[in-house]
């Protein structure tokens, strides 16, 4: 095989704390994982039950937070259902940190494709079959860290992912070694803007997860219909790159290690282009939205999304 001709040079994605005890905890999650993910498939749904009940109950100010986000995007829910919906969210994470742990082990190789059923739309294999590269946005739903791997055999290569480290060295550089063996580079998330021009300038693709609070310079828009704090720099960067921009996910089947790959392409480069900020962060948010709906139970609520946004009549 053809060795990639990747735009970028290796951008190591760093934490930023060191030290003995930042050691001692990463050792410490390194084992605790690494059991974790060993137990046979009852053990570790009951520890997913057993954990998520504990954390449900004792993070009482994330479980607000979820409740209300779950609230905003189902509001005819009842109390019961969102708070099974909260559990569902912390059952979710943790059976995905237990499969992550050892998907390179178990997936990567010449059989990855066989994991995976894959629904591609007419849009996106035009949006692909142009090989100009692109960006690809996906939300925090189902098995979010197996989907970079699948990509690049669906024509997505290069790819490169930006992404925050853990503030734990050694966690960081772990993190990174285990996800770029999947075929895939990071580029972190600090001074993102001009490595990806550089990589979708390049022909590479990106990909972004947008659908979490952003911080410092951002623009207001509806996220499951309350005015929310996205980012700007990625809104206005679609209008520069004029490339094309996917939708995607990657959702957990029934059975070990099956997933459905869901890949869209519905906003076209010229009409994104009419937009301003608000507007595409907008187009975005509804997008994500669709793709939660398909499996809300595999979706990461637990995050405080409306956190210092305008209220509904200020929007």
């Amino acid at each position: 095989m053809a060795e990639r001709a990747w735009p970028l040079p290796w951008l190591e994605v760093a934490g930023r704390r060191g030290g003995a005890w930042q050691y001692v905890q990463y050792l410490l999650y390194r084992a605790a994982v690494g059991l974790g993910s060993r137990l046979p498939r009852a053990g570790r749904r009951a520890m997913s039950w057993t954990l998520g009940s504990l954390l449900s109950v004792l993070d009482r100010e994330r479980a607000r937070a979820t409740t209300e986000f779950i609230a905003q995007a189902y509001p005819n829910t009842s109390e019961r259902e969102r708070r099974a919906l909260l559990l569902c969210a912390w059952r979710h994470l943790i059976e995905l940190v237990l499969e992550d742990a050892r998907f390179n082990e178990r997936v990567v190789g010449p059989r990855l494709a066989e994991h995976f059923e894959v629904e591609l739309t007419p849009r996106a294999r035009e949006a692909i079959g142009r090989g100009q590269g692109g960006l690809v946005i996906t939300p925090h739903v189902g098995m979010w860290e197996a989907l970079p791997a699948i990509l690049p055999r669906l024509g997505l290569d290069p790819l490169y992912a930006v992404s925050r480290p853990p503030k734990n060295r050694y966690l960081a550089s772990y993190a990174q070694a285990v996800r770029e063996a999947r075929g895939y580079r990071l580029i972190p998330r600090h001074g993102a803007i001009d490595h990806l021009l550089a990589a979708v300038g390049g022909g590479a693709w990106v990909g972004l997860m947008l659908d979490q609070r952003a911080h410092g310079k951002t623009v207001i828009a509806p996220f499951f219909g309350r005015p929310a704090h996205c980012e700007r720099s990625i809104a206005v960067l679609v209008r520069r790159v004029r490339r094309p921009v996917v939708l995607a996910a990657c959702y957990a089947q029934q059975g070990p290690r099956r997933f459905k790959v869901v890949l869209d392409a519905p906003l076209a480069v010229e009409e994104l282009s009419t937009l301003d900020a608000e507007g595409i962060a907008s187009a975005l948010n509804r997008e994500m939205e669709h793709l939660i709906r398909r499996a809300p139970e595999q979706y990461f609520w637990l995050h405080d999304r409306y956190r210092h946004a305008p209220s509904v009549g200020r929007a």
